[in-house]
């Protein structure tokens, strides 16, 4: 008997994992907040362990684009406004945080960019080209990868559906030989191209073609033992966490493997009938604008409490709650007031209706 048809509307469960994707990153950065503005720190190296949420969004990244482009398989007039779509929602947003941040740029340039040697191309910046130098606004590298992955999975729509696992194998194994080959190179192109973290995108993708199949080997295990694999990393490069990030194939171990596994038996759970929580759905609607806010807003914030600081942990709880809360209001204000207004312009010129909130 052949299985009922998944469900492929809107997934809660993939816009709860979008918000605890941003919530992680956030909170490895106010580690990094806390350390320069607080006094006693309450947040371990263990909180740099976050940043394993920027491979939780790529793999969640590369299961939505296979979920959302079933019906777009091998029609090559569904390619302009898939890549219009994609553009539209990466940009607008990040060229509204980016300008406020150039502007204070200009006034005080030592409170935006003072870790890095030498100053961005704002050009490069605003387009998300690749660089040897990060984007005026350093999260902006991981906009990069995902164009970079948008651009070759939108040629992959090209293709007759039935050959679609196969391109998704070959990507692979080209990005696992290129990876191989050339280590360390020079040019920022050949660097972006030849990542391992875009095998963090394929694997995405991969549940996402598993999914449309309904093959769910006990989703319940499967959300455990990601979130469980993600803890145990999170204690074990407590102390060795930021060299681990700067590495390449250990972090698709320590977070990319998780993060899959995690997206595929959350899609399970939902397929089963489990639903996520409103208000977690919110967040992860949310989610893209508090990933770009959360840094300005955690520097403002503890450059105006840098003054009270002092001994003991009451100042820096006080600096956390107020920091993450302010993110988490800034990215609902940017969402409602900017991020979604685009979206449903994108969607009606493309004749589709917008899902969430």
């Amino acid at each position: 008997m052949t299985p009922p048809a998944p469900s492929f509307g809107s997934l809660t469960t993939i816009q709860t994992l979008r918000g605890v994707a941003a919530l992680m990153v956030a909170i490895a950065h106010l580690h990094s907040i806390e350390n320069r503005f607080g006094g006693t720190p309450l947040l371990g190296n263990w909180a740099l362990a976050g940043f394993g949420g920027v491979d939780l969004f790529f793999v969640i990244s590369g299961f939505v684009m296979v979920w959302v482009t079933r019906a777009d398989q091998g029609k090559a007039a569904s390619l302009p406004s898939f890549w219009f779509a994609r553009l539209a929602r990466i940009y607008p947003l990040w060229w509204l945080v980016l300008s406020a941040l150039v502007a204070v740029w200009m006034v005080r340039p030592d409170w935006v960019y003072a870790s890095h040697e030498s100053s961005p191309e704002l050009w490069k910046s605003y387009l998300l080209v690749p660089d040897k130098e990060l984007p005026l606004h350093a999260v902006g590298w991981t906009l990069i990868h995902e164009l970079w992955f948008y651009l070759v999975f939108g040629f992959m729509l090209l293709l007759p559906a039935r050959w679609f696992p196969a391109a998704l194998a070959i990507w692979a194994i080209v990005t696992v030989a290129a990876a191989s080959v050339m280590p360390t190179p020079e040019n920022p192109f050949v660097a972006l191209i030849r990542h391992p973290l875009t095998l963090e995108f394929i694997l995405g993708a991969v549940v996402g073609l598993v999914a449309q199949r309904r093959i769910f080997p006990s989703p319940r295990l499967l959300v455990q033992v990601g979130a469980f694999w993600m803890l145990i990393s999170a204690l074990a490069l407590r102390e060795n966490a930021p060299a681990m990030f700067g590495q390449e194939w250990p972090r698709l171990f320590y977070f990319g493997i998780p993060a899959t596994l995690l997206v595929w038996g959350c899609v399970g759970l939902e397929q089963a009938g489990y639903e996520s929580a409103r208000w977690s759905k919110s967040l992860g609607n949310w989610s893209y604008a508090l990933y770009l806010i959360h840094v300005p807003v955690f520097a403002a914030l503890g450059r105006l409490a840098a003054p009270f600081s002092s001994p003991g942990p009451l100042d820096n709880l006080i600096l956390l709650v107020a920091a993450l809360a302010a993110a988490i209001i800034a990215a609902w204000i940017l969402h409602i007031g900017f991020d979604r207004p685009i979206q449903r312009l994108v969607a009606r010129a493309r004749g589709k209706r917008v899902e969430g909130g």
